[in-house]
């Protein structure tokens, strides 16, 4: 219960009394701990008051409410370490010299693609057979927010795109497995195409890997976000993570000439959501085993390989 400096006897109504270390240890040397405290009596309805006490901070209600408010900031105080000291998180798995080769040597698939059509004489056809045009996207070619992931401008692009591409998808890979990274990665990239679609309306078109590459970006960001979160590391909270996210992406893909930056944001996005849903699940698991890498795998080639029958 809450006591006064005095005497633990009754306090009429409006007197304001503190409530002291000998009733439910609510004072703290640190002023944003009391702050916190203040928040939590003010959420509960009370109205809290943060005071110095001695070399303390401590918080005053009046006296009708000082037992309840008492007992309300005890609850919450071990609620909070009841969270903190649950099942630890596992560490998070790092990339192995194996992922790292696996990977990129997937990312090479985009400049082997390019490649090819360029040496065919088919690369113009493909684009507009496969492009992402806003206009064409909305009125029911919804394969083109893919296939588009496929195709680039020029050498300098696709260069680009499986050099940071595989270094993603290398780094996502040590902690989903290649098959479940493959699969992130077009999920992320044909969301945030369609997304790019609606954002212009109209008269828009756009090609490249890069909104699937910052969203791959935007998984990782997720995925550290959520373990942030569930960790309670101390001035490192999720957002932290995001905004290292939207770092990435203005470093490597800000505005510029021929640079759809609203993709590339929008594929941030896109991934950052999946990441957190994804750490859902997997969030006291290692990375999904040889058969879920296996169904993911054959699941984005089935893809790729459908949305181009389609187009």
């Amino acid at each position: 219960m809450a006591a006064s400096e005095d005497d633990t006897a009754p306090h009429p109504p409006h007197e304001r009394i503190r409530l002291r270390a000998i009733a439910g240890g609510h004072r703290a040397s640190r002023k944003r701990v009391a702050e916190e405290w203040a928040l939590v009596l003010t959420a509960e309805g009370y109205s809290p008051k943060l005071v110095r006490d001695e070399d303390l901070y401590a918080i005053e209600v009046d006296g009708r409410d000082a037992e309840a408010a008492d007992a309300s900031l005890t609850s919450w105080q071990a609620e909070r370490a009841e969270r903190a000291a649950t099942k630890p998180l596992p560490a998070a798995p790092e990339a192995t010299s194996v992922d790292l080769g696996l990977a990129y040597a997937s990312a090479l698939c985009l400049l082997a693609f390019h490649l090819g059509l360029e040496w065919t004489g088919n690369h113009e056809a493909y684009v507009d057979l496969g492009d992402s045009q806003a206009a064409l996207v909305l009125s029911g070619q919804i394969w083109r927010v893919l296939t588009a992931l496929t195709l680039h401008a020029d050498l300098a692009h696709v260069a680009g795109n499986t050099l940071f591409g595989g270094f993603f998808l290398a780094a996502l890979t040590g902690r989903l497995g290649l098959g479940c990274s493959i699969l992130a990665f077009l999920v992320s990239g044909t969301l945030g195409n369609f997304a790019n679609a609606v954002y212009y309306g109209s008269a828009h078109s756009s090609i490249g890997a890069s909104t699937g590459v910052f969203g791959l970006v935007g998984v990782l960001a997720g995925l550290a976000a959520w373990r942030r979160n569930r960790m309670h590391a101390p001035k490192r909270g999720a957002w932290i993570a995001f905004a290292a996210g939207l770092g990435v992406v203005a470093m490597l893909g800000g505005p510029g000439q021929r640079i759809d930056f609203a993709a590339h944001l929008f594929g941030l996005a896109a991934g950052a959501l999946t990441g957190v849903l994804i750490s859902i699940p997997l969030a006291f698991r290692t990375r999904p085993g040889l058969p879920a890498q296996v169904a993911a795998a054959v699941a984005s080639a089935l893809l790729v390989f459908g949305a181009w029958r389609l187009a």
